[in-house]
């Protein structure tokens, strides 16, 4: 399931969705309308990656709710105004990257990871998110180790960094996979553990366990802490991400060398995506003092309470 978003209202209930549809073609000029349906239809999307998985038996089926959620959605943006001008289409802009994001997994299902934009794209033009994610995402991916694998915590980093990934062509080294997504949709994680020659294992924590001896693997500091395993995977901190696994001669990116500057435009702004942001910074500056020095210099370092000490 879709992580509750404070910067849009509830999603409606399954049941709804016909009375939303009636309601935008009696104004179809409502952006708030267009954002709710593409958020109900993008929530039915990814749940059909759960239990049932409704998408390995019906990928057609699957991809029409997508296709609807991606047209509600970037209507919403486009009644909405310009990207930064309300709340209500910066939401609709991040959900529809997700609607895209969801449509890569139903390409990876079929055509295993090596199936790229080529498959299940192309990739809008008009793609966009808040420049405070667009931030986030190349931060964390730059954190990442050569050939690792990127695990994210919940909508914000994951957008971010699968914008930044597949729609700005940053780091195709690396695989970006949602560790609720790995944790709980069997189908999907049993294509990815053999595209990468995992061995087979019983529950989503052993496939983590020996993907962390074949490939180095980071976790976004947007969690409040590493994944917990069985058995123990020995995790090392570094800037906005922990690592684990064969990093071979993969150079690391110094604290100072993170930027900061779309975060104080964001905070200056109050933009509501500035909060996951912060939190996700909030917790690297205090696994690594450093960054301090790097968020002082883009005037960000009184926002995070442990740089204030």
């Amino acid at each position: 399931m879709l992580v509750t978003l404070l910067q849009a209202p509830p999603p409606p209930a399954a049941d709804s969705l016909a009375t939303l549809r009636g309601q935008t073609e009696r104004d179809s000029s409502d952006a708030q309308l267009w954002l709710l349906m593409g958020r109900a239809y993008l929530g039915l999307g990814v749940e059909a990656h759960g239990a049932t998985h409704r998408s390995s038996e019906d990928s057609v089926w699957t991809r029409a709710v997508l296709d609807t959620a991606e047209a509600a959605l970037g209507r919403a943006a486009a009644l909405a105004g310009p990207l930064g001008s309300s709340a209500v289409g910066d939401s609709a802009r991040v959900l529809r990257v997700g609607a895209w994001a969801a449509r890569s997994w139903l390409g990876w299902e079929t055509g295993g990871v090596g199936a790229g934009v080529e498959t299940w794209g192309p990739l809008p033009m008009d793609l966009r998110v808040p420049p405070v994610l667009d931030e986030l995402g190349e931060n964390l991916l730059r954190a990442c180790p050569a050939g690792g694998v990127l695990l994210t915590a919940g909508d914000a980093d994951f957008y971010a960094a699968w914008y930044m990934r597949f729609a700005r062509g940053l780091r195709p080294d690396l695989l970006v996979i949602p560790l609720a997504a790995w944790r709980s949709d069997a189908v999907l994680r049993a294509r990815l553990a053999a595209d990468l020659k995992l061995r087979a294992r019983t529950g989503a924590d052993a496939w983590l366990g020996d993907l962390v001896r074949r490939r180095p693997v980071c976790v976004s500091m947007a969690f409040e802490r590493p994944p917990e395993t069985r058995p123990r995977i020995r995790w090392e901190t570094r800037p906005l991400v922990w690592v684990a696994g064969p990093e071979g001669k993969s150079p690391r990116v110094p604290p100072r060398d993170f930027v900061f500057g779309a975060l104080r435009v964001a905070l200056d702004a109050t933009d509501p995506w500035a909060e996951p942001a912060l939190a996700a910074y909030t917790r690297a500056a205090r696994a690594t003092p450093a960054l301090c020095e790097a968020m002082a210099t883009f005037r960000v370092s009184s926002e995070v309470g442990t740089c204030r000490r």
